[in-house]
C-alpha cells in the first residue's frame, strides 16, 4: 500500500510539474505573439507614414508647376471650306 500512495504521489507530482510548464509555455507564447503584433502595428504605422509623406511630396510637386497655357485653337477643316 505504501508504494501505492508514492505512486499516486509521483504521479500528482508530475503532473502539476507538466501543467505548470505548459502554462509557462503558454505565457510564452502569448508574450510572443504581442510582440509580434507590436512590431507589426509598428512598421504598418511607419509604412503608413512614408506613403502619406510621399504622397503629400507628389501633390506639392504638381501645386508648384505652373498650369499649362491655353493654346488659341486652330481653325478647322469645315470652317476653312465655307470661308
Amino acid at each position: 500500500m505504501a508504494t501505492q500512495d508514492s505512486t499516486a504521489r509521483g504521479q500528482a507530482e508530475t503532473r502539476a510539474a507538466r501543467a505548470q510548464m505548459q502554462a509557462e509555455m503558454a505565457a510564452q507564447a502569448w508574450a510572443d505573439l504581442a510582440s509580434a503584433e507590436r512590431t507589426r502595428d509598428d512598421n504598418t504605422a511607419r509604412l503608413k507614414a512614408l506613403r502619406l509623406a510621399r504622397e503629400a511630396e507628389a501633390e506639392a510637386v504638381v501645386a508648384a508647376k505652373p498650369a499649362p497655357k491655353a493654346r488659341a485653337k486652330k481653325a478647322t477643316v469645315k470652317a476653312r471650306a465655307t470661308a
